[in-house]
């Protein structure tokens, strides 16, 4: 029991400390004039504190929004901008694969004209494997070239 008398004593002790009245007051330093003088208890003062907190809070986020502002918040784009971005890395990347293209096309003529040129060739042709897949092969040569001639004539045939 005693444990809840003191938990009213300090509520009320709080509450009290935040009605007290307490009085500011500005005074002129040269002549010690009093200028303005306002009463307050600490509940008045921390509303006043809050509600100046709350609207600067209020007019910053409003003039970052509604404004040009935005544009200097990281990270904040409109989706124009973004599309003109991707659109803009792509044309900057087929420009560079272009550009690789010519030096290396530049590269093999210097090359050429210079005398150095290089054998790349590294599969070496085989006549006699090269004739053996061919007799091999599914499609065979000859016949389509002899079916190839027989249309040809077949053809002439009819526009005589």
């Amino acid at each position: 029991m005693g444990k809840v008398k003191n938990d009213k004593n300090l509520k009320s002790g709080f509450f009290k400390k935040l009605s007290t009245q307490y009085r500011i007051v500005f005074i002129d330093d040269n002549s010690l004039e009093e200028v303005a003088s306002y009463r307050l208890t600490m509940r008045k003062l921390y509303i006043l504190l809050s509600t100046l907190f709350v609207m600067v809070s209020f007019i910053t986020i409003a003039l970052i929004l509604y404004t040009p502002l935005k544009y200097y918040v990281p990270g904040y784009a409109s989706g124009s901008n973004r599309s003109q971005i991707i659109k803009l890395k792509h044309t900057v990347d087929s420009l560079s694969d272009r550009v690789s293209a010519q030096e290396q096309y530049e590269q093999s003529i210097r090359d050429v004209l210079s005398g150095n040129i290089v054998d790349r060739d590294t599969a070496k042709l085989d006549l006699k494997k090269y004739n053996e897949e061919r007799k091999n092969s599914l499609l065979k040569t000859e016949e389509i070239k002899r079916t190839a001639i027989k249309e040809v004539a077949k053809e002439n045939k009819k526009k005589k």
